[in-house]
């Protein structure tokens, strides 16, 4: 995702690819070590190559550079792209994934089929035809949409309560709907559908596409954004511009 004029990004990024991890091995501790995973094209809902085993790193590093990697899950009839992975820091300055967002029964790391111990893994349920009629819960790769936010509403605690965002046109470089005023429910609930959610930083040179949100869960039932990834500098929630509560767009 780039922006002309006033909204520019560094060529060297990962932004805009897409990969989908099917089968993870786990160590003791219940982390992800290694997974089995590929690009995807997402105009044409073809992988771009066959799938390949990466250590942990590789998939850490390429959320770090933008990218966007999604968990598939079996169904009776095929391979349901669902929930997203994030980046999360350990002691000692050990980096290791996660899926983002809340517990969801059928849908966490627990239900990912497992990488065989042997050279050769399971083969994997057949991919969906997008022609057919796709399982219930089954995300639309053509369908998924990038969002950036420019200005943020924070609450007496820290936490986004509103937002104002638009629609990109990531081929264009522009913004595909003027920026609105939405409550940060309306973020969750597109970050929960596989969407992207980028957050836009001050700079000289206008506002910098960087880091992406991903959903947040609080005691109470609450749930907002964060920033997905280890801590950035100038490149946190508080570093952003602010909006005045409810302003009108």
């Amino acid at each position: 995702m780039t922006y002309q004029g006033e909204r520019a990004q560094p060529a060297d990024s990962e932004i805009n690819r897409v990969f989908e991890v099917s089968q993870v091995r786990l160590g003791a501790q219940g982390r992800v070590t290694e997974v089995r995973w590929t690009e995807v094209d997402a105009r044409s809902n073809r992988d771009v190559d066959a799938s390949v085993l990466a250590p942990v790193a590789e998939v850490v590093d390429a959320i770090h550079s933008g990218a966007r990697v999604m968990a598939l899950f079996s169904s009776p009839d095929a391979l349901v792209r669902d929930r997203q992975f994030v980046v999360i820091a350990h002691a000692q300055g050990q980096e290791s994934i996660a899926l983002d967002g809340h517990a969801r029964a059928g849908r966490d790391l627990a239900d990912m089929p497992r990488i065989a111990q042997g050279p050769t893994p399971p083969a994997a349920p057949a991919r969906s035809n997008p022609a057919a009629p796709q399982p219930k819960n089954t995300v639309h790769r053509n369908r998924t949409q990038t969002f950036a936010v420019s200005k943020l509403v924070l609450d007496p605690g820290g936490r986004v309560t509103d937002v104002l965002w638009g629609r990109v046109d990531t081929a264009a470089n522009a913004w595909a709907t003027p920026e609105v005023v939405a409550p940060v429910a309306e973020v969750v609930r597109a970050l929960m559908a596989g969407d992207q959610v980028f957050a836009l930083f001050p700079s000289a040179h206008g506002h910098l596409p960087d880091r992406q949100f991903v959903v947040a869960d609080y005691d109470g039932g609450l749930q907002t954004i964060v920033l997905a990834g280890p801590p950035t500098h100038e490149r946190e929630i508080h570093d952003m511009d602010r909006l005045d509560a409810r302003a009108p767009t």
